[in-house]
């Protein structure tokens, strides 16, 4: 769909029927429920953001966002009221949360399938910060205030559903229909990087996810900005990153960004391999051979993108970035997997070696060395011997058979366990028979002193 000429602050127009072929059926007549819910209780309200980009560019989305010019929390919960879900809502910024479930489903009379999860409302509002990288102070406004605050002239866009009258109308205070046109991503003023510098994160997100180019002038204010990214909380970069690693183009995202000095802004040591891009595609389309019940497909893009960092570094980073304990602990064995690489893939070096190096380490660290050392059969071959063989071999002596021994409980213990587990990963045993002339072996070899007491027999 092209989008429609509209000049600044004159409204174009919307055909519903663009709904449908970009939202699908029950996501569009989801869309005039929430209208008539508005219409009929005298609020304006809008259909705002990136699914209204999506759909002028032809596109579909599985979002739906909502601007209100009244109470988002108390429309939301009139919504719920009537067709059931639930509602959170967060009255900070005066934005609530629609969740959808199988009894609004039912109550709505759509498709369960068909509907997004949830749908978001916001309170329409002006912004101000106080200080740059801080979080904005927020009061209500009006539609046009609400535009005006949004990140980019693409995204500053609204459609009328209500009052019944302006249903269809297409609101383009800010030139954002020009520039879908022309195919730019373009901020508001001067001071957009200032007042919030995740934009230039998001930035290079929609440049890269829609193939536009970044006016000069915006790339301008961008790069001026770029230290203040050091000053943005590791939260709010932490879910910046996670929706780059989202994205399809994710590693062409990110090796933009170290090129334009972004994530060392963020972290001193913080870079991309070249490489990124291609691991990014090869872990959304290979998978190892194995089964991982705890599969997180997010710790492993982190472990991903942070494989090439020495272990400190990449630490650091993850502190930075307040990743949380599971998802550091990936990233931390992983970079242990890529620094013994080459021992991994050394011939020389007995199963039994290797395999207390790995079989503690992290599942999600195993699957994301599988991906890396893809050129390294051997490598590969012994992590997958890891998770599918080597974590479950136990011997079949335990404490209570060398107590039973005579042998006084202490750290010769676990000395002789390990030996004999170790056996079993070398292959060197291949029974509980074998394991029991094996252990015969290493007590009268005097080794494990004291010895066996006289009259003892294995069990």
């Amino acid at each position: 769909m092209t989008p429609p000429d509209s000049t600044n602050n004159k409204p174009g127009s919307f055909d519903r029927s663009a709904l449908v072929r970009g939202l699908g059926e029950a996501p569009a007549r989801l869309t005039d429920l929430v209208a008539k819910q508005a219409q009929d209780q005298g609020h304006a309200l809008y259909l705002v953001g990136g699914v209204l980009r999506d759909l002028l560019l032809g596109g579909g989305s599985a979002d739906l966002d909502f601007v209100i010019e009244s109470d988002a929390s108390a429309f939301a919960r009139g919504l719920q009221k009537r067709y059931g879900g639930q509602v959170h809502a967060h009255k900070p910024f005066g934005t609530a949360k629609w969740s959808l479930n199988a009894e609004s489903a039912d109550r709505l009379g759509l498709p369960l399938d068909d509907l997004p999860q949830h749908i978001d409302f916001a309170r329409a509002r002006k912004e101000t910060y106080a200080e740059p990288a801080a979080l904005p102070l927020t009061m209500p406004g009006s539609i046009e205030d609400d535009m005006q605050r949004r990140d980019f002239s693409i995204n500053a866009l609204a459609l009328s559903l209500s009052p019944k009258a302006r249903y269809g109308q297409l609101l383009d205070a800010c030139s954002g229909l020009q520039d879908l046109r022309n195919r730019q991503i373009r901020v508001l003023h001067e001071r957009s990087f200032i007042d919030d510098p995740t934009r230039i994160l998001r930035t290079l997100r929609f440049a890269t996810r829609l193939n536009f180019e970044i006016s000069a002038q915006t790339a301008g204010w961008l790069l001026h900005a770029l230290p203040l990214l050091g000053r943005v909380s590791g939260a709010r970069l932490r879910n910046e990153t996670k929706l780059i690693l989202a994205e399809e183009l994710a590693g062409e995202i990110l090796l933009r960004l170290n090129d334009l000095g972004a994530l060392k802004a963020i972290q001193p040591g913080f870079y991309m391999p070249k490489r990124l891009a291609s691991d990014l595609k090869r872990a959304s389309k290979q998978a190892p051979p194995w089964r991982s019940p705890d599969h997180d497909a997010l710790a492993l893009r982190w472990c991903l993108l942070l494989a090439g960092c020495e272990e400190p570094v990449a630490r650091g980073i993850a502190k930075r970035l307040d990743l949380n304990r599971r998802q550091t602990d990936s990233v931390i064995a992983t970079c242990r997997i890529m620094a013994i690489a080459e021992e991994l893939a050394d011939p020389r070096l007995r199963p039994s070696e290797i395999a207390p190096r790995l079989e503690t380490l992290p599942s999600t660290a195993l699957h994301a060395g599988w991906l890396l050392l893809h050129d390294s059969s051997a490598a590969q071959e012994r992590l997958r011997l890891t998770m599918q063989r080597w974590r479950t071999i136990r011997p079949c002596t335990n404490g209570h058979d060398l107590r039973a021994l005579g042998l006084p409980p202490g750290p010769r213990y676990k000395q002789i366990l390990k030996r004999l587990r170790g056996a079993w990963i070398d292959g060197d045993v291949r029974s509980c028979a074998a394991e029991q002339a094996l252990l015969q072996q290493l007590l009268e070899s005097g080794e494990f002193a004291p010895a066996v007491q006289p009259g003892a027999r294995l069990l």
